[in-house]
């Protein structure tokens, strides 16, 4: 990708921002992220609030300011059936034999996607979502429908009781996870008197106006994936993810459910890995990734800088991970987990990290002062380990095809 962003409709979309959170009231944290969100393309992004907390308010607000009516929107319940939410079913047409007896429901056609209570949704259901929103393709018989691009927002309510819950294989596809807290006596008090003080108006949903459409949108998304990642942030980032995956002893991601891991005599016994159940896989990364690009650009940024990656991890990862029971004797949650003690790790690797980086890309080059030096670090921390390993690999491999020329010949 050589074309850099033009940031074009960025006034615009920054002002419609502005509207929609002087009617959905948050902290600039969670603002900052819900901007970042809309502008992603393919992004499936989970709110999670009690009741009243704001998040239909706040989908429904976003989708009138840069969507229009161009929406799907599904109304979770137990009840549902793909048919429910995917395929409208001319009775009519299919007795008569005509063609367009099926055709696809707005959830598959919208580019703007919002599936409410999603943990009421049954399984089934749940799984034939995985088809419309990673596949992008869906059949019924003979009847193929494909998505366009989109943006997808889920909700729930973590307390409510009697749901199904939603199933790991699209819990692991979405994007994204917010927290929506309570509104504290300021906010509570400027939505009232929006709300009441010189009119009475229900619901903040109808004063909503549109700023942008879904067109505009798909080119905003475009020009978002433009803004480039630099090779020495692409490293850093893949060291954090080994943080959480990386295992001296065992390949954790083929282990059993039933396989304890014993860390004791690990020379990595105090890393962030012997806080994990298993290991996370890869799809968070990208999702940081996507997230950083899009920080960049509301910030008229030319490049994702390390900050930018740094910022989004409370966002991508929490979903997705599995933490120690003990863990949760301390912490509220797992974003107060990564906020707490995660965060903290990555920050304090951040000089080894740099000074690693510079070793490796020495060593790469056949540098064997350099190779003993990144040696040396990867004592101090796993993800150095593994860079280390791969400079050690990529050195041995021109030696053994010289061998195997020379057996050969």
């Amino acid at each position: 990708m050589t074309d850099s962003p033009s940031f074009m409709y960025r006034d615009d979309y920054i002002r419609g921002i502005e509207d929609v959170f002087n009617l959905f009231l948050s902290d600039e944290d969670v603002k900052r992220f819900l901007t970042c969100a809309l502008i992603i393309r393919n992004s499936k992004t989970l709110l999670s609030g009690g009741y009243g907390s704001g998040k239909n308010t706040f989908v429904e607000i976003a989708a009138k300011t840069f969507f229009g009516d161009d929406l799907g929107v599904v109304r979770c319940h137990q009840e549902l059936t793909t048919f429910d939410i995917l395929w409208n079913i001319s009775i009519t047409r299919t007795l008569e034999g005509k063609a367009n007896a099926i055709t696809p429901r707005p959830l598959i056609i919208a580019p703007f996607k919002y599936l409410n209570e999603i943990q009421r949704l049954n399984a089934q259901c749940q799984n034939a979502l995985l088809n419309v929103l990673t596949d992008k393709i869906i059949t019924f018989g003979d009847v193929a429908a494909e998505t366009p691009d989109y943006v997808c927002f889920l909700d729930r309510n973590p307390h409510d009781i009697g749901t199904v819950g939603i199933v790991k294989a699209l819990l692991d596809r979405i994007d994204y996870y917010l927290d929506i807290e309570y509104l504290g006596i300021k906010d509570t008090s400027h939505i009232l008197e929006t709300k009441f003080k010189y009119k009475h108006v229900d619901d903040l949903r109808f004063l909503a106006q549109p700023v942008l459409n879904s067109s505009q949108m798909k080119e905003i998304w475009s020009d978002v994936e433009k803004v480039p990642v630099s090779d020495q942030n692409i490293l850093k980032l893949s060291m954090i993810s080994m943080l959480l995956r990386k295992c001296i002893r065992i390949d954790r991601s083929i282990t059993s459910i039933r396989f304890r891991m014993q860390c004791e005599g690990c020379p990595y016994s105090g890393e962030i890995c012997t806080r994990l159940e298993r290991p996370v896989g890869h799809r968070w990364v990208d999702s940081l990734v996507k997230l950083a690009k899009a920080c960049a650009w509301i910030d008229g940024k030319p490049e994702v800088d390390f900050q930018d990656v740094l910022w989004g991890i409370e966002r991508a990862l929490p979903h997705r991970m599995e933490l120690k029971q003990n863990l949760f004797l301390k912490y509220a949650n797992e974003t107060e987990w990564i906020d707490q003690e995660l965060m903290e790790t990555i920050r304090a690797k951040q000089p080894l990290w740099d000074e690693a980086v510079v070793v490796f890309n020495e060593a790469r080059k056949g540098n064997i002062e350099a190779l003993q030096k990144l040696s040396k670090l990867a004592e101090k921390c796993l993800a150095v380990k593994d860079l280390y390993e791969w400079a050690e690999a990529q050195l041995k491999k021109p030696v053994k095809e010289e061998r195997l020329v020379a057996r050969i010949g």
